[in-house]
């Protein structure tokens, strides 16, 4: 029941927010009602620390043969950690909008609610049918707001493919659990058969733009610190919960080194072009895909703990400085606490990311690991671009920063109570190296010209070749593209009718020859 009163509480109050947008326009307190709500379901998301673990059990659809789970949420020491993510990046967003020029935009705040009330569903998703529901909800929302936010064919065209990307990966999730009921097993998270581990891995890698190595979604101009900042990270953390749950004996495979080895080149590359973007909205999408590469290795190498410490890191991490646009000097010192959460030294944030085995890659992970760190503090001390608190009221001083310090708390805390992976040494050595690494590339960056900023676009600035891959599969895409356009265009104009029956003529003809 605790579940549903926090998605409750997010959905219900962005109802509100739309229903004033209509009847009171003009309203004064429509901003009081957001935080008022996010801050309850924060709230709420704490309570569940007094029952964990419970379940959340909707009635079972029909027919039972082909619907033999029902949709089913639980909240446990794993999902707890997403949930508290989750509200916090949502609450956080709504504190920090006083210095955006949305602040006055019911919609944006309705829908940064909503898709909270999402994430918190998908967090909570114990069995492939309910995560399926929720990823079809999250990509729909993503589609019509994509759609809405950008102009051009050329644009509305990578939405679309961005969007099939995506469904792509639902499409392995549902092969895999039919595989596993062709079994004759019961698919759920519990008891997972061993060959469709590979396949929920492909899923989640798919969506996350890992496997293989790719953007899954178009370029986001117009959607940037506030909604556009809820929508990636919590997209990528939808993902990332299908990962938490897949057992280590389900991935004993011959491909799991081939994967891993993928991972670990989407990691270092991903890891790369964020310590070279030129500003860290720019850096984005590379800082999804190095940390969901980062989560992506931690499940293959067995450690489900890991992949939960990156997923946290990737949102409360990423989103304190995302969301950090005004300049105030003590709170853009606090932001690089963030760089001691991603560092796996013991009692971190990711102190338990690499409690599993990762054997030859452990250079590679280390390289990748001190790349994004780097990357981190240098986006994090840097001043341009961000505007002053001057012109906005005197309560924006207080109310801003808070905003941003609650994401900060909140990476110390998860370090320390409410979920398996707190209190951990983990691989204590491995994060000394990693650490003294960042500290080495943080001042090789200003003095030497490698590491100076580029602009950054889509994956093909740095890799020719996987630039001439893409490339080709984007003409390929394009070609059959035209070949139906031309047969539609052919069909429907004048002789559509003649070159319908000559098709048919020769079907019948074909079928007559095949004929004994």
């Amino acid at each position: 029941m605790l579940i549903l009163i926090s998605c409750l509480l997010l959905f219900t109050t962005a109802l509100a927010l739309l229903v004033l947008q209509m009847t009171q326009p003009n309203g004064r307190y429509t901003w009081l009602v957001a935080v008022g709500g996010a801050l309850l379901a924060l709230i709420s998301v704490f309570a569940w620390l007094a029952q964990m673990p419970f379940e959340l059990t909707l009635p079972a659809w029909q027919p039972s043969s082909v619907f033999p789970s029902p949709i089913l949420f639980r909240a446990d020491r794993l999902s707890w950690p997403f949930s508290l993510s989750i509200t916090a990046l949502t609450l956080t967003i709504l504190l920090t909008a006083i210095t955006r020029s949305t602040i006055t935009n019911s919609v944006t705040w309705a829908a940064t609610l909503a898709l909270g009330g999402v994430g918190v569903l998908a967090a909570t998703a114990d069995n492939p049918l309910t995560l399926l529901l929720v990823w079809g909800t999250l990509d729909l929302m993503e589609l019509v707001t994509q759609l809405r936010s950008v102009k051009g064919p050329a644009n509305n065209e990578r939405v679309v493919v961005s969007f099939s990307t995506r469904a792509l990966g639902i499409g392995l999730l549902l092969w895999a659990s039919i595989a596993s009921i062709a079994k004759g097993n019961t698919f759920n998270f519990q008891s997972i058969a061993p060959e469709a581990g590979l396949y929920l891995v492909a899923a989640a890698g798919l969506r996350l733009g890992v496997l293989p190595l790719h953007l899954p979604y178009p370029s986001e101009m117009t959607l940037r610190r506030g909604i556009g900042t809820s929508l990636r990270l919590v997209s990528a953390m939808t993902s990332l919960v299908l990962l938490a749950h897949i057992p280590l004996e389900s991935l004993t495979s011959a491909l799991t080194p081939f994967l891993l080895g993928l991972a670990v080149f989407a990691a270092v590359y991903g890891s790369w072009m964020w310590l070279r973007a030129p500003d860290e909205l720019t850096g984005r999408p590379y800082w999804i895909i190095s940390l969901a590469a980062l989560s992506v290795i931690s499940a293959l190498s067995g450690s489900p703990l890991g992949v939960v410490a990156w997923g946290c890191a990737l949102i409360l991490v990423g989103s304190s400085l995302f969301l950090a646009s005004a300049q105030q000097v003590w709170v853009d010192r606090a932001l690089l606490i963030g760089t001691w959460s991603l560092s796996s030294l013991p009692f971190s944030l990711t102190a338990s990311a690499w409690l599993g085995s990762l054997g030859f890659f452990v250079p590679f992970v280390i390289v990748a690991q001190s790349l994004l760190m780097s990357g981190f503090v240098r986006q994090a001390l840097r001043s341009v671009g961000r505007t002053s608190l001057e012109s906005q009221p005197g309560w924006a001083d207080k109310i801003y920063p808070a905003g941003i310090i609650l994401l900060v708390i909140f990476q110390l805390l998860l370090g320390l109570v409410g979920w398996d992976g707190a209190l951990q040494v983990g691989a204590w050595l491995q994060a000394l190296i990693t650490s003294a690494l960042t500290v080495g590339l943080v001042w090789a960056t200003p003095r030497l010209r490698i590491f100076n900023p580029i602009r950054a676009h889509w994956v093909s600035p740095a890799m020719s070749g996987l630039s001439s891959a893409y490339s080709g599969l984007w003409v390929i895409y394009r070609f059959l593209g035209r070949i139906s356009q031309t047969i539609t265009a052919t069909l429907e104009g004048e002789g559509g009718i003649m070159w319908t029956l000559l098709l048919l003529i020769l079907f019948i003809s074909f079928v007559m020859q095949g004929t004994p």
